[in-house]
């Protein structure tokens, strides 16, 4: 398994045309860094425990395949901070809501604004953050909904490259 670059990750993001797609492959993203960074939890480069003991916990379908147990698992383990368990696991959530919408909402609809304000790397960049918020709050003669558009999907984007950088052993 490659790991993912900041360019690749950033692309990847950059292609998607709506924020389900982009939801999808953040969490596509977040899993496979996640499951990149697991083996660093139980060994030290031992080729028999990772053989026929964590690959069989990470595989497709094994007990740590999905996100959410993972995290929690990490988590537990003292090996992530809480903001960012907050993040992945609004990220998660997130995006499992917009999958069940039968009109996902977009990305200056209120509830997307609403999953921003509570995601710790966009809160913490206070640059970034109000720069959204100005964004947000100003009348759209100033500012055209294509951009404010485009800065979400960019702060979106910089959140999930920023966790994958906390998640690389």
């Amino acid at each position: 398994m490659t790991t993912l670059t900041e360019d690749d990750v950033l692309e990847h993001l950059d292609a998607q045309e709506d924020l389900l797609s982009f939801m999808t492959a953040a969490n596509e993203m977040l899993l496979r860094a996640i499951r990149q960074f697991l083996p660093s939890l139980f060994v030290n480069n031992d080729a028999e425990i990772v053989e026929y003991a964590v690959k069989p916990l990470l595989a497709q379908s094994g007990p740590l395949d999905d996100i959410d147990v993972a995290l929690r698992l990490i988590y537990a383990l003292g090996k992530m901070d809480k903001w960012l368990y907050a993040d992945i696991t609004h990220f998660s959530q997130f995006g499992q809501y917009l999958a069940e919408q039968a009109c996902a909402p977009g990305y200056t609809d209120e509830i997307t604004w609403d999953f921003i304000s509570n995601i710790n790397s966009i809160t913490a960049n206070a640059t970034l953050y109000n720069a959204l918020k100005s964004m947000k709050f100003a009348d759209f003669a100033v500012y055209s909904e294509v951009r404010f558009n485009a800065t979400i999907k960019t702060a979106l984007a910089l959140a999930v490259t920023t966790i994958i950088k906390e998640l690389t052993p």
